[in-house]
C-alpha cells in the first residue's frame, strides 16, 4: 500500500492485491478484488507485456473461470518462471479446484529456475513438498517440507505438506507433536493458522482425544 501510495501507476501492486484477495476464498472480498483489478487495468497502458498476462490472469479469476485462469497463469510462468506471484496464485487456484497433478507440476516445471540463492527459494520448496504429497509421494514431500522449513521455519505451507504426510501415515503421536512444537512459527499473524490447528484437531480425533480436539476448537 505504501507502494502504491509513491506510485499509483505500480500494476504489479495493484495485481498483488486483486489476487491476495481473490486467493482468501471469501466472497466478501470479492468485489475489492475486482475494484483493484480495475486499477490495474486503468494503468495497463503503461504495463509490459508481464503485467498485461497477469491482468489477463485476474480477469479470468474474478469472472471466475478459474480454470482459463490457471492456464493463463502458467503461460506467464513459461516465460517467467521466477514470477512467485504467478507461482503461489496458481498453486492456490490448484489447491482449490482439486488438482493434484498440477499442484506438484506447476512447481516442478519452475523449480530449476530457482535456488537457496534466490529469495523465496524455501517457500516454492514448501510449495513442491504440498503438491508432491498430494501425488502420493510421501518421502519426497516429507523431505522436501523439511528443506523447507530449514531455510524458513516460519512456512505454515511445508508445516502443512509435512503434517499431510503424517496424517496419510497414520503418524498419530508424530503429528501431534510436529504441530504443537512448532506453533510459534505457524500460528502468530497467519491466515493460514486455523487449517493447521484443524489438522492438530484431526490428530487428536484420530488419538480418540475428544476432548482435546474440541478443547482446540472452543
Amino acid at each position: 500500500d505504501p507502494g502504491l501510495a509513491d506510485a499509483p501507476s505500480f500494476v504489479a501492486g495493484h495485481l498483488l492485491n486483486t489476487f491476495a484477495l481473490h486467493t482468501l476464498g471469501e466472497r466478501s472480498f470479492a468485489e475489492m478484488a475486482k475494484a483493484w483489478l480495475a486499477q490495474a487495468e486503468a494503468h495497463a497502458g503503461r504495463a509490459n507485456e508481464r503485467e498485461r498476462a497477469l491482468i489477463h490472469a485476474a480477469g479470468r479469476l474474478c469472472a471466475g473461470a478459474w480454470d482459463a485462469a490457471s492456464v493463463a497463469l502458467d503461460r506467464v510462468l513459461a516465460d517467467h518462471p521466477r514470477d512467485a506471484l504467478a507461482l503461489q496464485t496458481g498453486h492456490l487456484m490448484d489447491f482449490y479446484r482439486g488438482d493434484a497433478a498440477n499442484l506438484r507440476n506447476r512447481v516442478s516445471r519452475v523449480l530449476p529456475h530457482w535456488g537457496r540463492d534466490v529469495p523465496g527459494y524455501s517457500f516454492v520448496l514448501g510449495m513442491h513438498a504440498f503438491g508432491l504429497e498430494e501425488m502420493n509421494q510421501y518421502a519426497d514431500a516429507e523431505e522436501t517440507g523439511r528443506r523447507a522449513l530449514a531455510i524458513e521455519p516460519r512456512d505454515g505451507w511445508a508445516v502443512h505438506a509435512v503434517t499431510h504426510v503424517m496424517e496419510m501415515q497414520g503418524r498419530i503421536a508424530e503429528g501431534i507433536d510436529w504441530l504443537a512444537s512448532r506453533e510459534r512459527d505457524w500460528a502468530p499473524d497467519n491466515g493460514f493458522a486455523f487449517h493447521n490447528f484443524w489438522h492438530l484437531a484431526l490428530f487428536r480425533l484420530d488419538g480418540g482425544d475428544v476432548r482435546g480436539a474440541l478443547a482446540l476448537y472452543d
